[in-house]
């Protein structure tokens, strides 16, 4: 008797599902939408801020987190006490954190509506300016593409960021 030659059902089914679960995953990637680089960028964003209130209380300083579209840079105060004017405040870089080490290099990923300058003081609260009065609850958001995928949240009475 002779054999034919073919697939058979369950190699036929299995080289299916295998074509369609690189579907699912490989398309979306190929076609650039990449939100994945959102969600990154906010949670880099949220450690910053994060860090920089822990910092502060930490080192009993005032802490600068500075936002621009793709970077946040965050530096320190050596001086006690808090400055009168936004300028010269945090003279320092922050020691651990490597310079570009919250940025994002996607370029369709950036901040949205998110103050310019923070002030992360030692008591943790945050504020616009080092001698102002805290925050209120600011949201900034992670917008890609033009369109916020993610917001975070700060409180600053207390540096609580979600």
């Amino acid at each position: 008797m002779r054999r034919q030659a073919g697939f058979t059902m369950v190699e036929l089914i299995t080289v299916m599902i295998l074509i369609g679960v690189l579907a699912a995953i490989g398309i979306p990637r190929l076609m650039g939408d990449n939100v994945i680089a959102a969600t990154v960028f906010g949670d880099q964003v949220a450690s910053a801020l994060r860090h920089a209130q822990k910092s502060a209380v930490a080192h009993r300083r005032l802490v600068c987190a500075s936002l621009g579209e793709r970077t946040v840079n965050l530096s320190i105060r050596t001086a006690t006490g808090l400055p009168a004017a936004n300028a010269g405040a945090c003279d320092a870089a922050l020691q651990g954190i490597e310079a570009g080490a919250y940025d994002s290099s996607d370029g369709k990923v950036q901040l949205a509506n998110a103050p310019l300058l923070l002030f992360f003081r030692p008591d943790g609260t945050v504020a616009a300016s080092p001698a102002g009065a805290p925050l209120g609850r600011t949201a900034i958001g992670i917008q890609f593409g033009g369109t916020v995928q993610r917001t975070i949240e700060l409180e600053g009475s207390t540096g609580y960021v979600e």
